[in-house]
């Protein structure tokens, strides 16, 4: 869901830990306390984005509670 953002599947990432982060980073989001997904943070008055960076997935909306960021993208790894 982020191949755009240049990352290709099964390309691991480098997560930071983090309980905050701001409008526009690439978080691991936890959902509901259920679902954990890397997405972009979009910060709206009432509201939390997640985006992905590809235009197949739609963009979902939570209530801020129901989103807790677990940590920021620190880096990703490519082998070739």
């Amino acid at each position: 869901s982020m191949i755009e953002a240049g990352f290709l599947e099964g390309d691991p990432v480098v997560i930071e830990r983090a309980n905050t982060a701001s409008h526009g980073e690439i978080i691991v989001a936890l959902i509901n306390k259920q679902e954990a997904t890397l997405k972009t943070l979009l910060k709206e008055p009432g509201r939390i984005g997640l985006e992905a960076a590809n235009p197949h997935y739609e963009t979902r909306y939570f209530s801020t509670d129901a989103v807790e960021v677990q940590g920021k993208l620190a880096g990703l790894i490519r082998n070739y």
